[in-house]
């Protein structure tokens, strides 16, 4: 049990630290990182706690394609159904993200625009896989 909640302390604690690294956080998207840190079952003081030490972790490199793009699944269905992050910013946060996550970044927006649209259809995971991996067809 040590590991797995280490384990979404620094998958936490990285989405906090892209949210937080150009400075220029909105209010919805820190409501956002209070309802995501819910969603995971942190107690207060642990989302204190990383909120006041973020820089401390580590961001980490995601070792395949597939995983990031599962990542980008699970993050697209947590902005969409929080109702603190909504429309521009809902891009915004998930353009960070991809960047973070080690997306080019030129393709960032319309990866971001394509993950909302396909999250608002309802597809599923490896639905998603295929329309971001085909993104210019």
């Amino acid at each position: 049990m040590e590991n797995k909640q280490n384990q979404y302390h620094n998958e936490f604690a990285a989405l906090v630290k892209i949210t937080m690294r150009d400075g220029d956080a909105s209010e919805s998207e820190k409501e956002f990182l209070t309802h995501l840190s819910s969603k995971l079952g942190m107690s207060n003081s642990e989302y204190e706690s990383i909120m006041a030490n973020y820089l401390s972790y580590p961001l980490e490199t995601i070792p395949t394609n597939k995983m990031k793009l599962q990542n980008l699944y699970t993050l697209t269905q947590l902005v969409c159904e929080d109702d603190s992050i909504t429309g521009v910013e809902q891009k915004s946060w998930l353009e960070r993200m991809g960047k973070g996550m080690g997306f080019t970044h030129q393709n960032v927006p319309y990866i971001a625009d394509k993950s909302i649209k396909m999250m608002q259809e309802g597809v599923d995971l490896d639905s998603f896989i295929d329309g971001i991996k085909n993104i210019n067809q």
